[in-house]
């Protein structure tokens, strides 16, 4: 199960562009640096390479991040949910995430973007499609000036059996 929520986590996956493409005709359009939709590519694909330097260079100092319990050890949990609070404690999180324990997960994991507002963004992603151990949910990212500034980390509840 720890194993499931942690990669649950993870952006990962085959991402699903919702802007910056191109119409018939014309050349593509220009997706710029700090665009939310670059951050979060540039932030899979790291988590992907299990590359946890460029996984943090996508967070500001000041970030939030929000997550079900028994993620990383050692935080406290709030109602069900593990808070990390700056980039020291938010690395603890993705230490683990882009561990090698995690690889399955990360390459079974597919992802979508919904965007909502200038700095608002959902990434509804499902883990193990159509596997007896297939997960969902939702994650929703803050993304201001170039950097992440929160995320929260949403499990959908497993299927009755």
């Amino acid at each position: 199960m720890r194993l499931l929520l942690a990669t649950a986590i993870l952006s990962l996956g085959a991402i699903t562009a919702c802007s910056g493409g191109s119409t018939a005709g014309s050349a593509p359009t220009a997706v710029p640096a700090d665009s939310a939709q670059t951050i979060l590519d540039r932030h899979v694909a790291a988590m992907k390479a299990g590359d946890l330097a460029a996984v943090m260079a996508d967070y500001a100092d000041n970030a939030l991040v929000i997550a079900p319990n028994g993620i990383a050890p050692g935080e406290v949990n709030v109602a069900g949910f593990n808070v990390f609070d700056g980039k020291a404690n938010i690395s603890k999180l993705f230490t683990v995430l882009t561990g090698k324990d995690n690889a399955a997960g990360m390459a079974s994991m597919t992802t979508s973007y919904e965007f909502k507002g200038s700095d608002v963004v959902l990434m509804p992603w499902v883990q193990f499609k159509g596997e007896p151990n297939e997960v969902s949910g939702t994650d929703v990212w803050v993304i201001r000036d170039g950097k992440i500034q929160s995320q929260t980390v949403l499990v959908n509840a497993a299927p009755a059996k």
